[in-house]
């Protein structure tokens, strides 16, 4: 049996009666109006809207728990689609939609490695074994349960498949308030912290920068070639440093691996120091901009820069 849950909603009528029968049970997250206690469905109340719909996936009797909290096209189809690829292997299966946002996307796959190889990790519509839920601690904030699903619960496969929703769903929900949930699931998961250790690489590399151009100046060799050397030598030094504590949980073993992330952190952090080198100059030359104020600017962009091509690039799970 496969478990429905849906918010209750105008299209609600309907999403019951599509699906009738022994092969599914609905699950309203919602109190029932009193002419509506006669349908086909359990309806459960909690505090909001996350706990309700959490309360139904708890109380769901079916083998596969189906949640569809925007009206999608032709829902038994689709909810039959996510089962066969079920069948076919997968433990979570998404509705992948057509439209997305590309700067949630980026934050997501930034924040959480698990949802990086998705198209789309924020879906309103999704198909689950029960068991991936078990004993998966869920505190989501709205309807957006699929994120909380993929860093907390227990599968190994995730399949998506292309589905249309009808209309994007009208619940009150706060993006700043998700915006931080976000930020604290993701301080749990490691990734702020993350970010924090590859800040004080930075620092560090920076000083020995400046320490191994000190000294190579003071031993008469030419600035371009004591410049060449320092810098290469603070790229690999914080290559090393971050490859064996900032992201010692990924990349694969061995050599050749070392090697090829090492080509990949050079050219990003090549790539870093050139727009720090051309927005020092534009801000200062178009701008006005005091020279070392354009420079601080750069230096935050080429960080930034860093961080998102190291994180999503040279240590890509």
């Amino acid at each position: 049996m496969i478990s429905i849950v849906i918010p209750y909603r105008q299209d609600m009528l309907r999403m019951v009666e599509e699906f009738e029968g022994d092969d599914y049970e609905v699950l309203v997250a919602g109190s029932p109006h009193k002419n509506m206690r006669h349908l086909n469905a359990r309806f459960f109340s909690e505090d909001d809207m996350a706990s309700s719909l959490v309360r139904c996936m708890r109380e769901c009797r079916g083998s596969h728990i189906a949640v569809i909290t925007n009206p999608v096209a032709e829902a038994l189809k689709c909810v039959e689609r996510m089962r066969k690829k079920c069948d076919h292997g997968a433990d979570i299966v998404i509705g992948k939609r057509g439209k997305k946002s590309r700067a949630a996307k980026m934050f997501v796959s930034l924040m959480f490695p698990k949802a990086r190889a998705l198209d789309d990790p924020l879906s309103d519509i999704f198909l689950l074994k029960s068991d991936v839920i078990k004993n998966a601690p869920l505190h989501p904030i709205g309807a957006k349960l699929l994120l909380e699903i993929l860093l907390r619960g227990n599968y190994e496969h995730v399949a998506e498949i292309p589905v249309k929703i009808q209309e994007e769903n009208n619940f009150n929900e706060s993006y700043s308030a998700y915006s931080l949930h976000l930020l604290k699931v993701a301080w749990e998961g490691g990734e702020i912290l993350r970010f924090a250790k590859f800040g004080l690489v930075g620092i560090l590399s920076v000083l020995l920068n400046e320490m191994l151009l000190w000294l190579l100046l003071e031993n008469g060799m030419y600035l371009a070639l004591a410049s060449i050397l320092s810098i290469e030598s603070s790229i690999l030094f914080a290559f090393l440093l971050n490859d064996m504590w900032t992201f010692r949980d990924r990349g694969e073993r061995g050599l050749r691996a070392l090697l090829k992330r090492a080509a990949k952190f050079n050219a990003a952090s090549l790539a870093g120091l050139l727009l720090n080198f051309f927005i020092l100059l534009f801000l200062h030359h178009i701008f006005g901009m005091e020279p070392l104020r354009a420079n601080i600017c750069g230096i935050a962009a080429a960080f930034i820069w860093n961080f998102l091509a190291h994180n999503l690039w040279t240590w890509r799970e």
